[in-house]
């Protein structure tokens, strides 16, 4: 049996929730990690070599959680209720799904590091990286329809597509400040919450759910990418060096334009946005710069509109679970979510 990859020791609210969801679901987490190492093996070692070392890297399997705890939160008796259809399986498909947006991701940005390691772009090559994600996206969709049918493939499927949108609208609007707010959420919807906004639903699917619970699932994953996503976008610009993993400053040395630097440019002076412009038309790494516009940020308050446009889809996430007896996954998932937002603090 695989082991639960452990978190770092000195733990978060944010990770505390997690850990207390994966001992929730302790077995089913077990049994989707022996999958994955299942599904890893390759007759070419390089694929199995790159898929390794991203998927086994210590990530937080968020959203493979976010299916059992969904298949969990309508069904207590811990077996599928429908012919055919296995949380387990689905949930390894996400997380194959996810890894494989990662590695291209990676590519794209030209990322250096992931999780504190080297991408997988660095240790190997972009043709490679891009390669072995085509892989993990194959091997997702033989678990798909192996434990799932028409309907959970169709969810997967058009959410792939709709991932896929959201990384070339982003790419098209690349280096764009003058992007809008409705259209930056376009991106985290597709890049981030439709796979979130999946994770749940399938898991539902996988129970007796009704289609006004399975919306309610639907919305919750939606609704907690958002806001993820946008905390995400938030800490980058933290005064702490390191926060979950995360590097702070990693956005702005790519140059991405997130949510707090629209904000930023567009409430900017004449000078203030010729400073931006310089800033992200060269990819800066530059700690004067960082710095310079760290207080931007904070002049305009863009942190806090940030975490506040948060606030609201963690406040919507959490109200879409109200239809759902409590027990303890409900209370589990309202907490991940809480903290989530607290992830900044």
């Amino acid at each position: 049996m695989a082991e639960i990859i452990p978190l770092r020791k000195k733990k978060s609210g944010f990770e505390e929730q997690i850990n207390n969801i994966v001992q929730l679901c302790k077995d089913d987490l077990n049994s989707i990690n022996t999958l994955i190492l299942e599904k890893l093996d390759s007759s070419v070692p390089l694929i199995h070599e790159i898929s390794k070392y991203l998927i086994l890297s210590g990530g937080k399997r968020i959203r493979p959680l976010l299916t059992v705890s969904s298949f969990h939160l309508l069904n207590n008796n811990n077996s599928s209720t429908l012919n055919k259809l296995n949380h387990i399986g689905l949930a390894a498909a996400i997380e194959f799904i996810h890894a494989a947006t990662l590695l291209h991701d990676d590519v794209i940005d030209e990322s250096l590091k992931r999780r504190g390691k080297l991408t997988a772009n660095e240790v190997w090559d972009n043709k490679s990286s891009v390669l072995v994600g085509d892989f993990l996206f194959s091997r997702a969709f033989q678990l798909m329809t192996k434990y799932g049918n028409s309907e959970t493939l169709k969810v997967l499927a058009d959410t792939s597509v709709i991932i896929s949108e959201g990384e070339v609208l982003e790419l098209s609007n690349d280096k764009n400040l003058e992007i809008n707010e409705n259209l930056y959420f376009d991106v985290i919807n597709g890049k981030t919450a439709s796979l979130f906004s999946a994770a749940c639903h399938v898991g539902g699917m996988c129970t007796k759910a009704s289609k006004h619970e399975l919306e309610a699932l639907k919305s919750f994953g939606k609704n907690f990418g958002m806001a993820f996503q946008l905390i995400d976008d938030a800490i980058d610009y933290s005064s702490k060096d390191k926060i979950i993993g995360k590097n702070v400053g990693d956005d702005f040395k790519e140059g991405k334009i997130t949510l707090p630097i629209i904000l930023c440019y567009g409430r900017s002076n004449i000078e203030e946005k010729k400073f931006l412009k310089k800033v992200f038309s060269k990819l800066s790494n530059n700690k004067a710069d960082f710095k310079k516009t760290i207080q931007l940020l904070e002049k305009h308050n863009c942190i806090k509109d940030t975490v506040k446009r948060a606030q609201h889809f963690s406040n919507v996430a959490i109200d879409s679970l109200h239809v759902f007896k409590n027990n303890s996954f409900k209370e589990a998932l309202i907490k991940l979510m809480e903290s989530s937002i607290n992830r900044i603090q």
